[in-house]
């Protein structure tokens, strides 16, 4: 087996690139970016090369294409790792900036390169750079969108991956006239938008000028990527209705964690107390906090909420009820049988 074990592949509807890396020792190995439906394809090479898949690894909440991370997780016993800013619940790894992972003695180093999306990383690994959207060829990913800033992303070119070594070979999230891979090096003498000695304010005017049309799949693909790339029809919960109010156990949510949302409408004080909260669960108090959350929440988005023994729990799923929510329900006897049942606690 060669020493630079490297694939890269491609899906021809969204130009996006998928890459498998690994380490030929100890056959350990990674994606980065895949799409839902080339994923087959992509895992009958996993399982041909002989490897063992540790990671799929997301560059972005993509707009573009569904992530075939959470089913590739399902499948395999690999673990699912993004940007901790993009706040993905179901998320095995959310990615600090610099974090190391390893594949054998290899290590696949994660920059934080916001500015396309907050969400953006990049990632180093064996003389190669990953680059998501944050630097094409001969271009860079667009920031009009998604809290896109053309200061971030112009930061994190020139402060971030041009500081790499210019022999660091780059491979970008997509490509649309055909080019397969740049260096750090060529990117910094000939990118037309974002040169070495491009200044900010030049870039954010070449930003501002363009003129692009969203991703045909941006409202189908950016809230099923925040769910692992699960689509939000697939719902998971059962609720039992007591007295009008839909109801789950703590078993049946401690089955379902990372595919629903967990909201916790205590306050902040229990939040991190005796009784702790659960990993993944986001404190939104009862009150005043939890109106303004169900204001601008995804109606459609499954839920459950969570409070010290399923009183103030109770009244969120109903408020949220009567707010025109589909998919919410109460967590039964809250964290106090939670703990009875001895489930893993934050605090």
């Amino acid at each position: 087996m060669s020493s630079n074990l490297f694939y890269q592949l491609f899906e021809s509807e969204t130009s996006t690139y998928t890459y498998l890396i690994a380490d030929p020792v100890t056959k350990e190995a990674a994606l980065i970016d895949t799409v839902a439906e080339t994923m087959d394809r992509d895992l009958n090479l996993v399982k041909e090369l002989g490897l063992k898949l540790k990671y799929v690894l997301d560059t972005h909440i993509h707009a573009d294409h569904i992530t075939a991370a959470g089913e590739i997780r399902k499948r395999t016993d690999a673990k699912t790792a993004v940007s901790e800013e993009a706040k993905v619940n179901c998320v095995d790894i959310p990615l600090k900036d610099g974090q190391e992972l390893t594949l054998g003695d290899k290590k696949i180093i994660a920059l934080a390169t916001p500015g396309h999306t907050d969400s953006c990383m990049s990632f180093v690994f064996d003389g190669k750079v990953f680059t998501g959207d944050a630097l094409l060829i001969r271009g860079t990913g667009r920031t009009d969108f998604q809290q896109g800033s053309s200061a971030k992303l112009y930061d994190s070119i020139q402060n971030k991956l041009y500081t790499l070594p210019e022999t660091t070979e780059v491979y970008p999230g997509h490509d649309y006239r055909g080019q397969t891979k740049s260096t750090i090096g060529l990117e910094m003498h000939y990118n037309p938008r974002i040169e070495k000695g491009t200044s900010k304010e030049q870039f954010v005017k070449t930003m501002s000028e363009l003129k692009l049309a969203h991703p045909k799949k941006i409202h189908e693909a950016v809230p099923a990527n925040l769910s692992c790339g699960v689509a939000k029809q697939q719902h998971v919960l059962h609720p039992v209705k007591n007295d009008g109010v839909p109801e789950v156990s703590a078993a049946n949510v401690q089955k379902v964690l990372g595919r629903v949302r967990l909201i916790d409408v205590r306050r902040p004080e229990e939040f991190n107390a005796e009784l702790g909260h659960i990993e993944g669960a986001e404190l939104v108090t009862l009150g005043e906090p939890l109106m303004r959350f169900l204001e601008h929440s995804d109606r459609d988005e499954e839920i459950v909420f969570v409070c010290r023994s399923g009183g103030r729990s109770g009244q969120a799923t109903m408020q949220s009820l009567q707010m025109g929510y589909k998919h919410t329900a109460n967590m039964v006897g809250g964290m106090l049988y939670w703990n009875e049942l001895k489930y893993p606690i934050i605090k």
